[in-house]
This record gives C-alpha cells, sequence and structure tokens, in this order.
C-alpha cells in the first residue's frame, strides 16, 4: 500500500500540549513532539496516544468527511443546485460519483489506514514499556485506547469498501497491517478476517482503559463499538447485550426533550449524552474551507448541504428536534427561501460554529442499536420500545403501530431524525438491504447496483499495488 501516506514515517506525533493529563479541556496551543527513539516510557507513551487521538480530526475521515458521505449517499439529504462543486457528484443519478478517481473515496481510505499506521506504531512497544507510578495512566490502559481506535478504523474501512458480513464478496476485504511497514504491497483479507481483527482488538481494550475524559476513547466508546460490531456481524444478541450496557451505564444520560433542542450549541457540545467526541475549539480547529460547518450549515462558507423536505414534512410538528436541528430559516445570504432548488432546502443547525465539538458517540446511538437487534430477535419488544423511548425523549404523543419491513424503517428513520450528520444512515441502509430513491436529486441505489455494496479502491492504489484487486463493476 504504497500511496498510504504514514504520518508518523518520521516519528513526530503532533498533540495539544497538555502534557500528560488527560485534561483536554484546557484549550492551549498545539506543538509538536518529535520522539526520535520511539516511544521509551510511559510519558511519551501518553503523547503518542494523544497523538493518535488527534489524528482523528482529520477533516478527510472523523473530522468531517464519514458524517457528510453517510448523508449525502443516502436518502434524506443533498447538495443545492446552488453549490461549490465540493460533493456536488453526488447528485448524479447515473451514480458516476463513484468512480475509482474519486477524491473523497481516496481521502477517505488514506485517512483511515492514515489512523491505522499510528495504531500499529504504537503498538510495536507494546509489552515494552513499564509503568509509572507517578502517573495516573498505565501502559496496559494506553495500548488498550490504540486497540479501540484501530478498531473502529477498520470498522469504518469495511464498512465502506466492501460488503456487508455475510452477503455476497466476502473475499474482498481490505488489506490488514498489523505492524508499520511503508513498504507493504498487501492484499485485500477477507471480510470475516477483518471482523475477526477487530473484535480481538476491542476484546482486548475491553474494561481496561482508565481514562474517563469523553475527548478521548473510553471503556463506554469500547462498548459502543461492540455494539456496532456485533450489529455488523447480525448477531443481534450481543448487540442487544452491548447496548443495554451503554444504556445502564452512567458514564453518559439520554437528553430530555426539554434538553435535546440545544444539546448542539457551543455551550453544551453534545450535553451529558457524549460518549466520545472529537475536541475543536478556538486554539486547535479546522479551516473555514474544511469543516463540517463549511457545507452544512446556512452559516458556513459554502452553505450547499442540507436535508431533503420530504425528511423534514416526516418529522412531528411536536417533535422537538424539529425548528431546532432542522428548520427552514437560514442566518446567511441568500435566505434558502431563495435558493434554485424545488423544494427548498431544509437547513440542518447541530454544528453552527468551526470550534464546535464533532460527536462520534453518545448514548441515543445505543437505543437506536438496541431496537434494530430487538427487530431481528423480538420485534414485538423493538416495537413497544421505540414507541416509550420516542414518545418519552422526542415526539409527545408518538405512536407507531406498524410492523415488518415498516418497523425497521420506521427505527432507522427515528435513528437519522436523531443521529443525522453524525455517520450512520448509508451505512444504516447498507447493512440492512434497505434501497432507496432520493426525493430531491432522484438518485436511486439498491442491493442489485455495486455501487450500494462497496465503495471503489481508490485509483492510486490499485496503481501502485498489484496485489489488490478491484472491487466488481468498477
Amino acid at each position: 500500500m504504497k500511496n498510504i501516506k504514514y504520518i508518523i514515517a518520521s516519528l513526530i506525533i503532533t498533540v495539544s500540549s497538555t502534557s500528560c493529563s488527560n485534561d483536554f479541556l484546557e484549550e492551549k496551543p498545539r506543538v509538536d513532539v518529535e520522539l526520535k527513539e520511539g516511544i521509551t516510557n510511559e510519558k511519551n507513551l501518553a503523547v503518542a496516544i494523544l497523538g493518535l487521538h488527534n489524528a482523528l480530526q482529520n477533516t478527510d475521515s472523523y473530522g468531517a468527511l464519514i458524517p457528510t458521505l453517510n448523508e449525502l449517499l443516502a436518502d434524506n439529504s443533498f447538495v443545492s443546485l446552488r453549490n461549490s462543486n465540493r460533493f456536488a457528484g453526488t447528485r448524479q443519478t447515473d451514480l458516476s460519483y463513484y468512480v475509482t478517481q474519486q477524491g473523497n473515496f481516496a481521502s477517505l481510505w488514506g485517512n483511515l489506514y492514515n489512523i491505522i499506521a499510528n495504531a500499529n506504531f504504537v503498538l510495536s512497544y507494546e509489552g515494552k514499556i513499564q509503568d509509572d507510578t507517578n502517573t495516573s495512566e498505565t501502559p496496559v490502559s494506553l495500548f488498550a485506547q490504540a486497540h479501540a481506535v484501530r478498531a473502529m478504523a477498520y470498522y469504518d474501512l469495511i464498512t465502506h469498501f466492501s460488503e456487508v458480513s455475510g452477503n455476497g464478496n466476502q473475499d474482498l476485504g481490505v488489506p490488514l497491517p498489523l505492524v508499520l511497514d511503508v513498504n507493504a504491497k498487501l492484499p485485500r483479507s477477507t471480510v470475516a478476517q477483518i471482523y475477526n481483527q477487530i473484535l480481538s482488538d476491542l476484546t482486548t481494550a475491553e474494561g481496561k482503559i482508565l481514562n474517563t475524559n469523553k475527548r478521548q476513547i473510553n471503556n463506554s466508546a469500547v462498548d459502543m463499538l461492540f455494539s456496532r460490531y456485533y450489529l455488523a456481524v447480525k448477531n443481534y444478541s450481543q448487540a442487544d447485550v452491548y447496548s443495554q450496557k451503554i444504556l445502564n451505564s452512567n458514564f453518559s444520560s439520554l437528553s430530555t426533550a426539554t434538553e435535546a433542542p440545544t444539546m448542539f450549541s457551543a455551550t453544551e457540545e453534545g450535553g451529558k449524552e457524549t460518549i466520545f467526541k472529537l475536541e475543536f475549539n478556538d486554539k486547535d480547529l479546522p479551516g473555514a474551507n474544511d469543516g463540517i460547518t463549511a457545507t452544512w450549515y446556512s452559516g458556513g462558507r459554502y452553505r450547499q448541504n442540507f436535508a431533503t423536505r420530504a425528511f423534514y414534512d416526516k418529522l412531528s410538528n411536536s417533535d422537538v428536534r424539529k425548528n431546532s436541528w432542522f428548520t427552514l430559516t437560514s442566518v446567511g445570504s441568500p435566505a434558502i427561501s431563495a435558493f434554485p432548488d424545488n423544494p427548498k432546502p431544509v437547513d440542518v443547525a447541530k454544528y453552527k460554529t468551526p470550534a464546535t465539538d464533532i460527536i462520534l458517540m453518545r448514548k441515543s446511538e445505543a437505543v437506536f442499536n438496541q431496537l434494530e437487534a430487538l427487530y431481528y430477535t423480538n420485534p414485538t419488544s423493538a416495537l413497544a420500545k421505540l414507541n416509550t423511548h420516542v414518545s418519552t425523549y422526542r415526539v409527545p404523543g408518538y405512536v407507531f403501530a406498524g410492523t415488518g419491513q415498516a418497523l425497521l424503517e420506521e427505527i432507522l428513520f427515528q435513528k437519522n431524525a436523531e443521529l443525522f450528520l453524525e455517520g450512520f444512515r448509508y451505512r444504516d441502509l447498507k447493512r440492512n438491504g434497505i434501497g432507496f430513491t432520493n426525493s430531491q436529486t432522484g438518485v436511486t441505489l439498491n442491493s442489485t447496483k455495486y455501487q450500494f455494496k462497496a465503495f471503489p479502491i481508490p485509483q492510486g492504489e490499485m496503481l501502485s499495488n498489484p496485489n489488490i484487486k478491484q472491487f466488481p463493476g468498477y
């Protein structure tokens, strides 16, 4: 995988200047820490772990691109006709966006492998670092964080670049480097091998993380990754178990109907629901061209990505998310009413400033992971829990009586209403084999189309790695 850019090839890791404490709440200037001799003690192991978390902030992966693609490549959002050309190809009904030369796919691929390379570098020192009794951490806890981050990156790679577990072509997973080797040209491992590695990393990390800072990966975040993993491999009983474990935990709590409208404000930044988020602040934030607010918020520089009016209209007028997270009014000029789209766009007002933290995990996800798992094992319970949750926390008086496929689609719709722009819609539809036609653009995707099954391996990877195979159709 010669084209993959390993950001630690020179052993330089950029971190926030927080010494070795876990306090990311202090907003201090960033510094470069040069590890000329690698990791030699627990203190610079802790620095390396901060650097690993810093890599997650990249706007070409978790900082913006993953949540963006998971909405724009699905049914409930679109790029306006008035756009900067960013993501404009997602509007094309001929699916010409899905090509090996697509820069967004190349960026996602490269950045996720950058994260894995960082994790592999850190983990090459596992078992070699002694515990420093003068610190609040331990090597076991710090290495557990590296295992969990690597598992998360592999999960997102296999989710986007391969077919779902158990369906279709299971030979074409993704390359599986577990050591740092910039000259490696690995073939695609099988889908099962990738999921087995994810399980191995999560099992190694489970229950071992001492950190409780929500701006770093923690034990509840590992439980959430287990929940996602078990949904992906269709082990619904275990997905239910881990979802319930999160719901029973006091590490986070569900926001009430009163609290929900402001939970994405600059002061709340996810509030008490947060399990794991990326810190952005005035000293460490993406540029105005690159952050998630650049294209998604009407006050952003390019103000072009929106929710569909069909999605907005499906929200009940009593839904506390309507007209707070999703609104027909805008703050920029021209007003949304002046956009050339028909129907007019719906503004997504979750992230309003570049300095707002990006939510990677929050407690509401566990609710919907459990509901999906129960749909496949106990649909009666799934329906009852859906009605109880939505009516209690988001839509007073909510009652849904559908069964079968209609129940599954309602669960996933409510999940999208809750977790819009948090990285789920495309993968939820794909995992469950639910095709769609986007009401605004007319783009149609379903399980008969190879574009719905997997993203293409980027052209640069194909040219530099003779051992890798392209997904059929590209």
